[in-house]
């Protein structure tokens, strides 16, 4: 036991881990950092499609759920700025797009992971992988962990980054929660964030693989919950991309609460109702014997016109002339909310992160330590936090690790 007694060990090699194990060593302690897969930062490898969109220019509450307030005092400890600088000392080169999304220049997830690993090795952080902690207990003399594998270790301090239920191909499989429940500590229900929509009926079906920029609204009960402007892109179910998914948060906690969902799609969000009802008029004069069918072509993705004119029951072989001015209020009307059922979301394996998690009222956000365990530390997506997508749960993760495990190795 005593041979394997740390200052701090670090359960859970995802990103809050790695920098969480770094911050701690470079403040002095002796850390053991423990992870069950067979090398840590398998989940970092698959962010922002393999390019790891690492932060964001624009960090502010808006951007984050569960209890944003606790998030932004964390950030604003070991901001964006800082962020940045960190990466930068350690050898990785960014850039922001013109979304205000930062990546490593080199567009390669595994930039970011090496020179993370790079930075344990330097400091000889003790590292185990295919470790998976089985239980974890305090007592008067510290914490001692139990791996599956029979292993007994013990520390002064503990830091749980074992992340949350999404991506569970990843290691992600609320592994964590059980240990922070184990110890006192509330879980509010965990559920599926930055997941892709289920769509009722057919409609979204011929409009598979297109995407579109558009301004995307969700109803639930027939109550506006959310807005979101970015990409959508159609698929065999229903909804993924950027806007769709920064509204499914809200979509799925309505479904769970019993609610209609509904999304209304504002495929024209740069024209005012009138604007456009005045362009719809002047694209008839244009060539006022072209088909319904090929109204849009020119204007609108050409597949996602075409299927908006048959949802709309046009007679597609009409010429143009023949709309009324009812007929171009429904346009109007369809182009500025094509409305959609949602039906559900497509779960655990597809979400980006964790909604809900260990209740941070339990958790002091100037240091993230437990208020009802001593010694006992989070950091990352196991807490009570889930950002958008953009890089800001990868932001939360850098931030509330460097915390975390300053925090800790001060105690």
């Amino acid at each position: 036991m005593k041979e394997d007694f740390r200052d701090v060990i670090v359960i859970g090699g995802g990103p809050s881990g790695l920098v969480a194990s770094i911050a701690a060593r470079r403040a002095g302690a002796g850390v053991l950092l423990l992870e069950k897969n067979p090398r840590v930062g398998k989940k970092l490898l698959t962010t922002g499609n393999h390019q790891c969109n690492l932060t964001n220019m624009d960090i502010r509450a808006k951007h984050y759920h569960g209890d944003p307030g606790f998030a932004m005092r964390t950030i604003a400890r070991f901001d964006r700025d800082r962020t940045l600088e960190f990466f930068r000392a350690l050898g990785l080169e960014t850039v922001a797009d013109e979304s205000g999304k930062v990546y490593p220049r080199s567009y390669q997830a595994g930039s970011v992971l090496d020179v993370l690993r790079f930075e344990l090795d330097r400091l000889r952080v003790e590292t185990l992988a295919d470790c998976a902690v089985e239980t974890l207990r305090s007592g008067r003399d510290g914490f001692a962990v139990r791996t599956k594998e029979g292993r007994t270790c013990s520390a002064h301090r503990v830091i749980l980054c074992a992340g949350g239920h999404a991506a569970p191909q990843t290691g992600s499989t609320g592994a964590g929660f059980i240990l922070a429940q184990s110890l006192g500590h509330t879980i509010l229900e965990p559920f599926p964030a930055l997941v892709q929509l289920k769509l009722d009926g057919a409609v979204h079906k011929a409009m598979e693989g297109m995407k579109w920029e558009c301004s995307v609204a969700l109803f639930a009960d027939g109550i506006a919950e959310a807005q979101e402007r970015g990409d959508i892109l159609f698929t065999s179910y229903g909804l993924s991309g950027t806007a769709a998914l920064n509204v499914s948060r809200t979509a799925v906690a309505a479904l769970r609460d019993g609610k209609r969902v509904e999304i209304k799609l504002n495929l024209v969000p740069e024209m005012e109702e009138a604007e456009l009802g005045e362009a719809i008029r002047r694209r008839i004069e244009i060539q006022p014997e072209r088909p319904m069918e090929e109204f849009f072509t020119g204007w609108l993705n050409k597949r996602i016109g075409q299927t908006l004119i048959k949802a709309l029951a046009f007679d597609r072989a009409a010429p143009w002339r023949s709309l009324s001015d009812a007929d171009v209020r429904r346009l109007t009307e369809a182009l500025h909310g094509w409305t959609f059922t949602v039906t559900g979301d497509t779960g655990w394996p597809n979400a980006q992160t964790t909604a809900g998690g260990v209740d941070t009222r339990e958790v002091d956000a100037e240091t993230m330590e437990s208020r009802k365990v001593p010694g006992l530390f989070f950091a990352g997506e196991i807490l009570n936090v889930d950002g958008d997508s953009g890089g800001y749960n990868l932001q939360w993760a850098w931030s509330s690790g460097f915390v975390t495990g300053q925090a800790a190795a001060a105690v």
